[in-house]
């Protein structure tokens, strides 16, 4: 059981209007007391140097513990809560940070990605356009070849036209010349009266002029046989045809090339047969 103290009658309530109230109470009746006595020399008491004495509290109010207890609680608790926020909050922000990175790491990986693919399209795009580029040239060195090999063959195949007509043209002229020569010796021959001396073995050139209207305009022995009445004969065998009709109806060309001088071999044993 608790013993009862006089002075926690002046405590109640906290205490302290009645305690400032019995505090100058208490310092008054002290005054009276000192200066309401008389005092001799035998009463002064000799003061040595004072002990300085820790004072320390015996009694505390409770009620004011049980504030300053729950005061400092309250404090802890405010600073406990302030501390879990600041906590909270700085996981919060290494959250948001590690978000912030993982995101950031995404958007590398993400952006790398792009460009590795970018960079594989264009290759591929390249590799494709290079692979176009040699496609097209094969096959326009491809084409010159073939249209250089068409040309060579389309020259060939003119050429051999060519010699083909040529040979055509040369063989129809070749008998064309033939028979337009064997028109001239037989007329020349069927005008051509043989000297009792010529002999067989005894040949003559004669070189005759013709014109393209077929008209004989000169004849000379190129060649003689050694026998005056022979050669003789020969030209008047010329002169009596004077023109053969039939040469006006060839090519120009090929009375120039063929008639436009004519030789003409005369041998006895030929013309007698």
């Amino acid at each position: 059981m608790n013993k009862f103290h006089p002075m926690a009658i002046l405590l109640k309530a906290e205490g302290y209007p009645p305690a400032v109230i019995a505090s100058v109470l208490m310092h008054a009746c002290l005054l009276v007391f000192i200066f309401g006595r008389s005092v001799e020399s035998s009463n002064f008491v000799a003061i040595e140097d004072p002990v300085i004495m820790t004072a320390s509290a015996i009694d505390i109010n409770p009620q004011r513990l049980r504030r300053l207890k729950r005061l400092e609680l309250e404090r802890l608790a405010d600073s406990r809560s302030r501390e879990e926020a600041e906590a909270r909050e700085r996981e919060r922000e290494r959250e948001r940070e590690l978000q912030q990175q993982a995101q950031r790491e995404r958007d590398a990986q993400e952006r790398q990605l792009q460009e590795e693919t970018e960079r594989l399209r264009q290759e591929d795009l390249n590799r494709q356009r290079e692979e176009a580029a040699r496609q097209q040239l094969a096959e326009e060195t491809r084409s010159r070849e073939e249209e250089a090999r068409l040309q060579e063959l389309e020259r060939m195949a003119r050429e051999q036209s060519d010699r083909d007509a040529q040979a055509n043209q040369l063989v129809g002229e070749q008998l064309i010349i033939a028979e337009y020569a064997t028109i001239i010796r037989r007329t020349i021959s069927q005008n051509w009266q043989i000297p009792p001396s010529a002999r067989n073995g005894m040949t003559a050139v004669v070189q005759l002029q013709i014109v393209p209207t077929g008209e004989v305009v000169g004849a000379i022995i190129v060649e003689n046989s050694g026998n005056s009445a022979f050669d003789r004969s020969a030209l008047q065998a010329v002169e009596r045809v004077e023109r053969f009709p039939e040469l006006q109806d060839l090519q120009i060309g090929v009375f120039e090339r063929n008639f436009r001088t004519f030789s003409l071999l005369f041998r006895p044993e030929d013309l007698l047969r």
